[in-house]
């Protein structure tokens, strides 16, 4: 027997899936994106260092007021986490 519900949920479940992998700019790390993220944190305060890519995002290595920061962004460049690593 056909189960069109179970069907429907299955396609909509995978159509939302997909939209969501589109939504998020893919994370390269070329000149141009290692420009956009320097220039961003510099109008921000930081000293920016060494810039990645970790765990599907970007990594940058910087300073601000003393202290060092990891700053991770998504493939659209918005900040998701910045941690203080001052060990010091």
């Amino acid at each position: 027997m056909f189960n069109f519900s179970k069907t429907l949920s299955l396609a909509a479940a995978f159509t939302l899936s997909a939209g969501l992998a589109l939504a998020m700019a893919p994370v390269e790390l070329t000149k141009e994106n290692k420009a956009h993220i320097t220039q961003m944190l510099t109008e921000m305060g930081y000293s920016v260092g060494k810039i990645k890519i970790e765990k599907g995002l970007y990594e940058a290595y910087a300073k601000k007021d003393g202290g060092k920061f990891e700053i991770m962004l998504d493939g659209d460049f918005n900040i998701v986490s910045g941690n203080d690593n001052d060990n010091s």
